[in-house]
């Protein structure tokens, strides 16, 4: 079987879904030895970076303008993956929930959340033009599609009519880097490179408006307000706009901008909790993420997060900055109840397994090549 897979998402700095097709390049090959898999990435400036693949894996990276490419494939089905990675393809996967076109290949989309359908008025400009509009048409022509929780599972069945039946949830894994132990002394180096004390407040996302942002700074300064001693609130992702605060004794926020996974393992070992206050979520990887890691979680009441955090995290009310504020109080009040959600998300956090989700996806690729 020939497997075609877009690989653009992890073209740089990959978070979310570059993260996630990433994660299954690397083992998929591993997994089919007798199938060839045909990866494929595309930009006008950046090349691909270099990475030993196994033998049954073409990489074809392509000097074109990804948002004209965009356009013609989403909008015209043109050109087909066959011809831009010079092969025939059975299988042709794209990473985001519309079709990346082939020949007579069958066409595999994965879908992870779909904020983008129902607030299309938050989203960027180029997902705001393609994906609300287009999604329910191309999601009805892909031959399966893939959801990363049952939450959107769901979300793909009311709001998009998808048979049931030709959806397979397949959860996210995490990266077996936030599993394994990290030296204090690697932690302590990462700390004093970004000049931030133990025990800070951690945030992993982007700056999108569901990540609800402003409503964590609100809570934060909300505690402050209450007369308490607090640690700094670390926004990673978030660019240095969303910085406040000087001295060491008041409230402030640090936002350190993108980072490597090592120094994000690192901040989880030297932090107090992970506060992820989203709006909506089609999984919440840093939640499983940190779990992984040993590090309580406060998150969102409701959509993916509730579902992967299973019981294991203290859930809260993301509109409402006093559930917010409540619920990092409680953490950082209560040791011991900190040190059962270690002990549960931990266990928790086994549920989610790259090697496993890679074995799924092929299992779901056979199927949907054989009808």
């Amino acid at each position: 079987m020939n497997i075609g897979l877009d690989l653009r998402p992890s073209l740089f700095r990959p978070t979310g879904v570059g993260s996630y097709v990433l994660a299954l390049a690397q083992r998929l090959p591993g997994l089919a030895p007798d199938d060839r898999f045909f990866y494929f990435s595309a930009s006008f400036k950046d090349r691909y970076p270099e990475r030993e693949w196994p033998p049954n894996v073409k990489m074809v990276d392509r000097r074109l303008p990804v948002t004209a490419l965009n356009y013609a494939w989403n909008r015209l089905g043109a050109p087909a993956l066959d011809r831009l990675v010079g092969a025939p393809l059975d299988v042709v996967h794209s990473p985001h929930p519309l079709i990346v076109p082939g020949r007579k290949a069958r066409h595999v989309v994965t879908i992870h959340d779909l904020f983008f359908y129902k607030h299309p008025e938050l989203t960027g400009a180029e997902v705001r033009r393609d994906y609300a509009p287009l999604v329910r048409e191309h999601v009805k022509r892909a031959d399966g599609v893939i959801c990363v929780s049952e939450y959107t599972a769901s979300e793909a069945h009311l709001l998009l009519e998808v048979p049931r039946e030709k959806i397979a949830v397949i959860p996210n894994g995490v990266d077996p880097a936030y599993r394994e132990p990290i030296a204090p002394a690697e932690v302590d180096a990462v700390l004093a490179r970004r000049r931030l004390p133990r025990g800070g407040l951690l945030y992993i996302g982007s700056e999108e408006k569901r990540k609800n942002l402003v409503n964590l700074a609100m809570a934060y300064m909300g505690l402050a307000r209450r007369g308490r001693v607090l640690p700094p609130l670390v926004l990673v992702g978030p660019g240095s706009h969303w910085a406040s605060g000087g001295a060491l004794a008041s409230p402030r926020i640090h936002a350190t901008g993108y980072l490597e996974t090592r120094e994000i393992r690192a901040l989880m070992a030297g932090s107090s909790m992970l506060v992820l206050p989203s709006l909506e979520e089609g999984f919440g990887l840093p939640v499983a993420e940190a779990m992984a890691a040993g590090l309580p979680v406060v998150c969102s009441r409701g959509s993916a997060l509730e579902e992967v955090a299973g019981g294991a995290a203290t859930l809260v009310d993301p509109l409402n900055t006093r559930s917010l504020a409540d619920g990092i109080e409680s953490l950082l009040d209560d040791k011991a109840q900190a040190e059962r959600q270690r002990a549960a998300g931990l266990e928790r956090s086994r549920r989610f397994d790259w090697d496993a989700a890679a074995r799924l996806t092929l299992d779901f690729y056979k199927r949907v090549a054989t009808g």
